[in-house]
């Protein structure tokens, strides 16, 4: 800002009207700046230089005190395997006691052990057994002597009594090792222990092996280097743990703990990203080494095989942790030992590094920043008690002007602004003020109302950019966003394995079309796929359902019934709303799986079945809210694979995909004589619907745009034609009975009312009634025997009798008749059963 007032001489009055007569901003500028900056740059300079040197020091020695303790966690695991190496060695070691003790450590405590072999001096004297999943596996021979990196090639030769050899870190493939009725190829990461084994005479026998799974000690690391590690309950620094050996090869790092981390494959790929060096050691295909110009990684090798504990400060020294790629403030190092033949020698077997990329220097100095900003705000405080006083009567003035111009804005006013004098450059404001007010008034109703007229023609043009009918899978999964590919994904990885699957989901987001894609992509496609509703049978009839029963097993059991385990014989069974099944069903279930047999009712034997398992359920079946209903352990044997449908309110992008999915299907299905083209949608029943919350998920969404289709005009979905409560345009709703009806022209609350009830009535049926129900309505009547050649799958007396009874006692039919003669006849008409499965959401 320019000045140009010439400067006065004389007293010190005349110097006070020169500062007077400025601008608000330049007394500002002259009074307030030069304090404030200096007060803060006094704050800053000293602050920052006491608290630099607290936090550095004590940042690098907490650094170091965690990267310690790691340290000695992982040495008093080795120390716990060379002890459990010379407990197996002092006892016998015949293959059948061996394989008896190892089971019962199993059994009662955490086994971190892979392999156990002895090498006798005879070759009927040596064995080798795996610990796989929980079980002891014999390896053959052939196999044994075939695998170069196994216990028979690579043990110390020493035979001194109670000496223990540690070996390097390996990784021993064993090809065709037979593993739970199969044959398999075995991958481990292990570091070796051996000492020799000699009788009570002191004659050597052998060498008896153990080898200590890598995963075990990853685990260490993990849980050390995992958030909430430090006990406290607030999250740990950010740290990753990198453990390498001897030689400088980066072996693993540590992980996310979950429960499955014991058989997650060891990797290095976070810590050594940007590093450029060999992969593949020999004996360790994964194992990555650094180029030899990273010198601050070889210095940490060095000091580690020297036993040297340290600290790398990246920062200090202006170096990089693997060109910068894994931003890092610090590494320390501490190298991990296990005893030698002396006392007081202990043998290197690698180095323990831990990554420090919590930046918490910078986290304290953002905290202090705070405190600056508070020093900040203080001298701010002090300027605007100095500016104050030159500031009142402006600002008096201002807030006037700002009252009156509010007003009119607020009530549409034109009339002139009416106030005492003003400053002069405040009057030449308020003229202004006034000219404006009249424009802005008539500007701005001409430009309401052609917003709302462009915004009401715009919400019924038709959206031309959705999705063509040809470029919609016609079944199966649709949609195309993250989380549709990431469930297909799983669909697919999922139906690669053997293993039961779990499919949780809220109702009506596909759970049943989930488990009906995994059976088609599996290799048992070809068998059948069954779908069991436990929710929707009594205990009795669920059991006979599920198991079968033999030939005389109760009083109507005339002919043998197989179930459902066995008529799915080869393909795929669906447990839908498992989390409803009673608790005999569940012991039932649990005994089935565990076992893969069923016991029928009234038989005396078991009957295997390959029968692939799908459950769903449409709530949580382990936690607080369940109320433990739900077995555990059934839970754990269901959900060996868990697959979660996603809600339709956290896919909306997919909505395009499902409406024109939904058009064309409701479209082909309409009666011959009616219109076959899919109706266009316009930008309002589109905005409607991606508003929409969707609490039904996909099959509302079905239902909403079959009743569209239903009521809409001249081939074009209009917003009011969406019987949703979307926005405060959208059309009424009303909620009887739990269930959701949108106020049609036409529908009375007597028919409303009919069509709920029917509506709680089919939604209690199961999935064989609801299908046969259509047809005994057409019919008009039924007896039991032509209810059973309706069913069409061979169902016992006892079954059609139960479903006609359900029928009786829901009143959707009537007895009449006694005898032979008996039959069911239909109380209404089909008519309510097609607005019931229409309304009902």
């Amino acid at each position: 800002m320019r000045i140009f007032l010439p400067v006065i001489a004389g007293n010190s009055l005349k110097t006070a009207s020169l500062f007077v007569n400025r601008s608000i901003l330049s007394q500002m500028l002259l009074l307030g700046l030069p304090l404030l900056a200096f007060v803060l740059l006094l704050l800053f300079y000293t602050n920052g230089r006491i608290v630099e040197n607290i936090v550095n020091h004590t940042v690098a020695r907490n650094a170091q005190f965690q990267t310690r303790i790691m340290a000695l966690a992982l040495e008093q695991l080795l120390a716990e395997a060379r002890n459990h190496l010379l407990i197996l060695a002092a006892g016998a070691l015949d293959k059948q006691s061996m394989v008896r003790r190892l089971k019962l450590q199993i059994r009662s405590s955490n086994f971190h052990y892979r392999e156990i072999a002895f090498i006798g001096l005879a070759p009927e004297n040596k064995y080798l057994l795996l610990n796989y999943m929980g079980d002891i596996i014999t390896v053959p021979p052939d196999v044994t002597m075939r695998t170069l990196s196994g216990p028979f090639h690579n043990v110390g030769s020493a035979r001194l009594p109670g000496r223990v050899n540690v070996g390097q870190p390996l990784e021993v493939s064993y090809a065709f090792v037979p593993v739970s009725n199969s044959v398999q190829s075995l991958t481990f990461h292990v570091l070796r222990f051996s000492t020799p084994v000699h009788d009570a005479k002191g004659n050597f026998q052998g060498v008896l092996a153990l080898s200590l799974d890598l995963a075990a000690m990853r685990d260490v690391v993990s849980a050390f280097s995992s958030d909430g590690a430090a006990g406290d309950g607030k999250e740990s620094t950010n740290v990753r743990s990198l453990f390498f050996d001897r030689d400088g090869w980066m072996l693993f790092q540590s992980e996310k703990p979950n429960v499955e981390q014991r058989e997650t494959p060891l990797s290095s790929d976070t810590v050594r990203a940007g590093f450029r060096g060999d992969f593949g050691r020999p004996g360790f295909s994964q194992a990555f080494r650094p180029a030899p110009d990273y010198l601050n990684y070889w210095d940490m090798v060095i000091n580690v095989q020297n036993r040297r504990v340290g600290r790398i400060s990246l920062p200090e020294t202006g170096a990089l942790w693997g060109d910068g790629q894994l931003r890092v403030e610090g590494v320390n190092y501490v190298p991990v030992t296990t005893p030698a033949d002396t006392d007081d020698e202990r043998n290197v077997i690698g180095g323990l590094a831990v990554l420090d990329s919590s930046f918490t220097a910078t986290r304290t100095g953002t905290q202090l920043f705070s405190v600056y900003a508070f020093c900040f705000f203080g001298g701010m405080l002090l300027l605007g008690i100095c500016l104050a006083r030159i500031t009142r009567a402006a600002d008096k003035q201002l807030h006037a002007l700002a009252v009156e111009l509010q007003s009119r804005n607020e009530q549409n006013r034109d009339d002139p602004l009416v106030l005492p004098l003003l400053l002069p450059a405040l009057e030449k404001i308020k003229g202004a003020s006034n000219i404006l007010l009249e424009r802005l008034h008539g500007a701005m109703e001409h430009r309401l109302f052609r917003q709302a007229e462009a915004t009401a023609l715009s919400q019924r043009e038709p959206v031309e950019d959705l999705p063509e009918p040809g470029n919609v899978p016609s079944h199966g999964l649709v949609g195309f966003s993250a989380v549709v590919q990431s469930l297909k994904s799983q669909v697919q990885k999922a139906a690669q394995v053997k293993a039961d699957v779990l499919i949780v989901g809220e109702t009506g987001t596909g759970k049943e079309l989930v488990a009906e894609a995994i059976h088609q992509a599996s290799e048992r496609a070809d068998g059948p796929f069954i779908a069991i509703n436990c929710g929707a049978l009594d205990e009795a009839l669920l059991m006979d359902t599920l198991f079968g029963h033999v030939q005389g097993a109760f009083t109507e059991a005339k002919h043998p019934r197989k179930g459902a385990f066995l008529a799915a014989e080869g393909g795929t069974l669906l447990l839908d709303e498992v989390g409803n099944a009673t608790p005999k069903v569940q012991q039932a279930l649990l005994r089935t799986l565990a076992t893969r047999r069923i016991r029928p009712l009234g038989a005396d034997y078991d009957v295997p079945f390959d029968t692939r398992i799908l459950a769903a359920t449409n709530a949580e079946l382990t936690g607080e809210n369940t109320g433990g209903t739900f077995r555990e352990d059934l839970y754990y044997r269901l959900a060996v694979i868990t697959i979660r449908t996603p809600s339709l309110r956290n896919r909306k992008e997919d909505i395009p995909a499902l409406l024109m999915h939904f058009l064309a299907e409701a479209v082909t299905a309409r009666r011959p004589g009616m219109s076959r083209t899919i109706p266009k949608i316009s930008r309002g029943a589109l905005a409607r619907l991606m508003r929409y919350d969707w609490p039904g998920n996909v099959r509302e969404l079905k239902n909403i745009l079959t009743n569209a289709l239903t009521f809409c005009e001249k081939n074009l979905i209009l917003a009011e034609n969406i019987p949703i409560e979307s926005g405060d345009d959208a059309p009424a709703m009303s909620h009887e009975g739990g269930e959701w009806y949108a106020d049609k022209p036409g529908l009375a609350a007597a028919q409303r009312a009919q069509d709920n009830d029917w509506g709680k009535k089919f939604v209690q049926l199961n999935p064989r009634q609801k299908e046969i129900l259509p047809r005994i309505m057409s019919l008009g009547s039924v007896s039991r025997q032509e209810y059973r050649a309706l069913a069409g799958d061979n169902i016992s007396v006892r079954t059609a009798l139960y479903d006609l009874q359900a029928f009786v006692r829901l009143g959707i039919v009537r007895k009449e008749g006694r005898g032979p003669a008996l039959r069911y006849l239909v109380v209404s008409s089909g008519d309510a059963l097609d607005r019931a499965k229409g309304y009902t959401v």
